[in-house]
């Protein structure tokens, strides 16, 4: 259920066992694209939301750990999330591929390049480590554009995952989740909570969701996520405006803890 009034969201952050757990042991992860900032036709426009960057801002000294974990590159988070103490984790996280992953990912771009030429509106963004193939402007749907993609992915040793009108392709068993849990145990937190929105947020909400200790995973609904993303969430919210609302009652909440 979708929690949208100010009530439902204090209610549910009170409630959860993480809101037990002492600021300074808390670490609080956030996606960017459709959770801090709206969703936009040109990703190079997206601005997050000013009310959202403050309340980073106040939780950096009242938190364990504040991560902005994106598929943006981060040269791009640096520009987009200005807020110092932030850490900016970009490219969800990716390791640098191994030689051969990077051939397999170099083929795959020279050949996906060829085939967006003749799909107006499609383009490649090639990053570190992965790369994303954006159809948000063209009239294909996602599985019509997997369907294009296949044959190249078929011959390669690399994963697409599809989200919000576009295509995360990567090394295979790789994403946010791999990335939080290999970066968790030196943080060794009292509690975690993620906030997500896509289908490249599935494997952090899995991860979080299956810790032993107090976590919240916050899922950011639009009617474009596939139905059974949030099904490992603890609270979902309508929109990145309701998802800065959790971020203040985090805000409020620190500020009395402590």
């Amino acid at each position: 259920m979708i929690q949208e009034t100010e009530q439902e969201i204090t209610h549910a952050w009170q409630g959860s066992p993480v809101a037990q757990v002492p600021p300074g042991e808390l670490i609080l992860v956030t996606d960017f694209d459709g959770t801090l900032a709206e969703i936009v036709p040109d990703p190079s426009a997206a601005r997050a939301r000013p009310e959202a960057l403050e309340a980073l801002r106040e939780l950096v000294p009242l938190l364990a750990d504040v991560i902005v974990l994106s598929s943006r590159p981060p040269a791009q988070l640096e520009t987009l999330v200005p807020v110092h103490g932030v850490r900016l984790i970009g490219d969800s996280g990716l390791a640098l591929p191994r030689h051969a992953q990077k051939e397999a990912l170099d083929r795959f771009n020279a050949d996906t390049s060829r085939l967006l030429e003749r799909i107006p509106g499609a383009w490649l963004e090639v990053k570190p480590a992965s790369t994303a193939v954006h159809f948000r402007n063209t009239n294909l749907s996602g599985q019509e554009m997997l369907a294009l993609l296949q044959p190249l992915l078929d011959s390669s040793r690399l994963e697409a995952a599809l989200g919000r009108k576009v295509v995360e392709v990567h090394a295979r068993k790789a994403g946010k989740g791999p990335a939080l849990a290999a970066l968790l145990p030196s943080e060794d937190p009292g509690g975690v909570v993620c906030f997500g929105d896509d289908e490249n947020d599935r494997s952090l909400f899995e991860y979080v969701s299956s810790l032993e200790i107090p976590h919240m995973a916050v899922g950011v609904w639009s009617p474009e996520a596939p139905q059974d993303l949030f099904d490992r969430c603890d609270l979902v919210v309508a929109s990145p405006d309701a998802a800065t609302a959790v971020l203040r009652e985090i805000v409020e909440w620190a500020k009395q803890a402590s």
